[in-house]
């Protein structure tokens, strides 16, 4: 059927279900009129009207209710509208009768399940049969016509999480586990499964078998939906990569090629997807406030698909009212490699192939145009791109010329100075001036002079003990009475020489006399030197020393290499003292003239007219330095320098506090300098980023699919033993060995995750050089 009457239909049906909480699964009657919600306060059953849900039976009803109503799955009957079957957390399967009344709804309780009961389900014609999956790792048979279960089937893993039976081979079914496998079983054989094999990274959480094709759907932890064809020995045959950990996935009817799939956490939205484009959604609802539990497709109709949620809601969606992410995506791209190669994609437009015989052009162009511009048309998965990739030429930039990659005369590329900088930058087992001075060293040599300046900044303010945490201003000179400063101004105005006595200052002649005194907290004045001669007009500087340890400002636009640099026009307006606060202190100056030695007289004159009389300053502002670092950090990440301001705020330790920056743009920065890192393959400083992280998100990287769940080769059981390699089934060591030279892999090892067989990746490398199926069982492997 063409995807041409997806505007068919009626429209979107929502409706909230309970105030004290939402429900964890749905099933559909034989007839699909009626739809039943469970939860763990929540047990009903709704009719689906044309357009709401009515209320027809709520089996949570009395005072004398216990776990076995908190249920995790429920199904219903294939041949009987009437029973139900719901799967509990404390382990019960129940089955209720909608025929009965009150309490003699719950028709039988099977108490067999020592853990949660995650799981439930039918036999598709069978009615009386029905399975069930728990976290002991044990699957039931339960025959309703009995009080106890019929047969055990032991997973041998640590919890069954999903059970389908196989709709083209009824008394086959399909059990999925917490440690990545896929069991097939047989309802006659109860002592041991007919496949397994491994088929994620993760815990697998959903399965779901095609309607038409023997194919099985498989969600996992991992993000990922894996569909395996299952003729024969099991073999992937498509793979779509989501953005969150997939929570349910169903087949859409009448469509080959389309599943629906819904994310567990994160990820509000229901996403329909062509297998045959897994990388962008064809369809998405996006009407649920919160995660979606359960999915399923009204009967035969591809066109309505109902919902449940954590927002307390049922939702019967319109395939009308899907969006269409592929209509608002980007139609292009690029990327930048390692090296320095840029990678573009773009779209490209395709045509219907004209007809042969005569006909107008440019009408055919034109329809055609249209027909592939359709939205939603079945042209959706033949929609592809061109790449062009643009390598970078080893160009010396001043001459033009092209010369080797080892010149040192080369200047370094973007990519290069990040890797350097990633390698050699120290975050951690030093003091923190120590890894100040080396990440500037690191930095200046790779050309990185604004990162430089920046790290000395951090090693002086915050690596000596003068401004250990937590920071405490000073005082400015006007405010207090500090014997250092008069020493200091002393010590400076010793340094004076009168080396031009005819030269003015502000346009005053050399007679004006300059009083400079200090104020105490009572308000009266000290003297702080006599006369002598002024500093000259020209520009004089306040060195870095001077500005941290003595004087307090809240200007920094005249910071100029690590010194305060002061004009003529900058000392005229200092001196306004009327209108105008004093900002910098100007006893502590010095002479920058370069003066011969010559010179220099060994003390100054005595009674030398330079004094400077204040007799009120104002309050002068303070400046805030933990502001100025955070600005500072801002601007390397706007200009894409995310690099410089992470490793600084992990060097600075415990200092990091007193930085008013958010949490969320940091852990921002951790998320891209890591993503960074893992596309220069950067994989050791990745990892120590991550560990040196404070951000719980950022810690919890190195947590996903870290564990690699692996099988006996010769009988497919999962290995979960501590010793390696070691089957205690077969009771042997031959999963150990390669498949190859039949020796004992000591070192490297890699292996198929389809039919466990595996060996020394050198003898891999040539044998399937030439070869592409396993050397033992002949398995078709993907070796990459």
């Amino acid at each position: 059927m063409p995807d041409t009457l997806e505007d068919a239909g009626p429209s979107t049906v929502s409706l909230r279900i309970c105030m004290e909480g939402h429900a964890n699964a749905l099933a559909l009657n034989k007839e699909h009129n009626q739809i039943a919600v469970a939860g763990r306060s929540l047990l009903k059953v709704y009719s689906i009207d044309a357009e709401s849900f009515t209320e027809v039976c709520n089996m949570r009803v009395g005072k004398n209710q216990n776990l076995s109503y908190s249920s995790n799955d429920v199904a219903w009957s294939t041949l009987d509208s009437n029973i139900l079957a719901t799967a509990a957390t404390n382990g019960v399967v129940s089955v209720w009768d909608l025929s009965k009344f009150g309490r003699q709804k719950q028709l039988l309780v099977y108490n067999e399940h020592e853990r949660t009961a995650h799981t439930v389900t039918f036999h598709s014609t069978e009615g009386n049969i029905l399975i069930s999956g728990s976290q002991d790792g044990t699957i039931k048979c339960f025959d309703i016509r009995f009080d106890t279960s019929v047969n055990t089937y032991f997973s041998n893993s640590e919890s069954v999480r999903d059970l389908k039976f196989s709709p083209h081979s009824p008394n086959v079914f399909s059990a999925v586990s917490e440690n990545g496998t896929v069991q097939l079983w047989d309802m006659r054989k109860w002592d041991k499964c007919m496949v397994q094999f491994t088929a994620h990274s993760g815990p697998i959480y959903t399965c779901d078998w095609h309607p038409t094709r023997n194919w099985l759907a498989t969600g996992s932890r991992d993000k990922q939906i894996k569909v395996w064809n299952m003729d024969g020995r099991a073999s992937l045959e498509y793979t779509i990569h989501t953005i969150a950990v997939v929570g349910r996935v169903k087949w859409r009817p009448e469509r080959t090629y389309h599943i629906a799939s819904c994310a567990l956490v994160v990820d509000y939205s229901i996403h329909v997807w062509d297998i045959r484009r897994p990388y962008i959604p064809f369809a998405s609802f996006n009407d649920h406030t919160n995660v979606t539990t359960d999915i399923a497709w009204q009967g035969s109709d591809s066109h309505c698909l109902l919902s449940t949620s954590k927002d307390s809601s049922i939702y019967k969606h319109a395939f009308k009212d899907a969006t269409r992410p592929a209509l608002k995506a980007n139609a292009q791209g690029a990327s930048l490699g390692r090296h320095g190669d840029i990678s573009f994609a773009n779209k490209i437009k395709e045509y219907a192939i004209k007809s042969s015989g005569l006909s107008n052009t440019k009408s055919t162009n034109f329809i055609s145009r249209r027909k592939s511009n359709m939205p939603g048309n079945i042209q959706f998965h033949l929609d592809h791109s061109k790449m062009y990739m643009f390598m970078l030429k080893n160009v010396n930039m001043a001459s033009g010329s092209e010369f080797p990659a080892h010149d040192t005369t080369t200047e370094l590329r973007v990519h290069e100075v990040f890797i350097g900088c990633a390698r050699e930058l120290l975050l951690s087992g030093r003091k923190l001036a120590e890894l100040c001075e080396h990440n500037a060293e690191v930095s200046r040599k790779y050309g990185k002079y604004n990162a430089t300046t920046l790290w000395n900044f951090i090693k002086l303010f915050y690596g000596t003990k003068h401004f250990e945490p937590p920071f405490e201003h000073r005082s400015s000179f006007s405010n207090q009475k500090n014997p250092i400063s008069l020493r200091r101004a002393a010590q400076v105005a010793s340094d004076w020489t009168p080396h031009d006595q005819g030269q003015e200052m502000n346009g005053n002649s050399q007679e004006t006399q300059l009083e400079a005194v200090d104020v105490n907290e009572d308000g009266d004045e000290l003297a702080v030197g006599g006369k002598q001669n002024p500093p000259p007009t020209s520009s004089v500087i306040l060195s870095e020393t001077q500005i941290i340890s003595e004087i307090t400002f809240d200007n920094f636009e005249l910071l100029r290499n690590g010194f305060i640099y002061v004009g003529p026009a900058d000392l005229t307006k200092a001196l306004a003292l009327p209108d105008t606060a004093l900002h910098h202190d100007v006893q502590a100056v010095r002479s920058q003239l370069d003066l011969k030695a010559s010179e220099h007289e060994k003390s100054p004159p005595p009674q030398v007219p330079s004094i400077l009389k204040v007799s009120h300053v104002p309050p002068i502002p303070m400046w805030e330095p933990h502001q100025f670092v955070v600005d500072a950090l801002m601007l390397q990440n706007d200009v894409g320098d995310v690099q410089t301001a992470l490793t600084i705020l992990i060097v600075m330790g415990e200092a990091r506090q007193l930085l008013p920056i958010e949490d969320v743009v940091v852990e921002h920065w951790f998320h891209t300098y890591v993503d960074q890192l893992h596309r220069y393959e950067l994989w050791n400083e990745a990892c120590e980023v991550i560990n040196r992280a404070w951000v719980r998100s950022v810690r919890q990287l190195n947590q996903q699919s870290t564990v690699m769940p692996t099988n006996c080769g010769e009988c497919g059981r999962a290995l979960g033993g501590a010793v390696g390699w070691y089957c205690d089934k077969c009771k042997s060591m031959q999963s150990a060995k390669c498949t190859v030279c039949n020796l004992i892999v000591r070192g490297v090892y890699a292996w198929c995750q389809g039919c466990s067989h595996g060996g020394h990746i050198d003898h891999l490398q040539q044998y399937f050089a030439k070869h592409s199926k396993c050397p033992k069982c002949g398995h078709l492997c993907a070796f990459s």
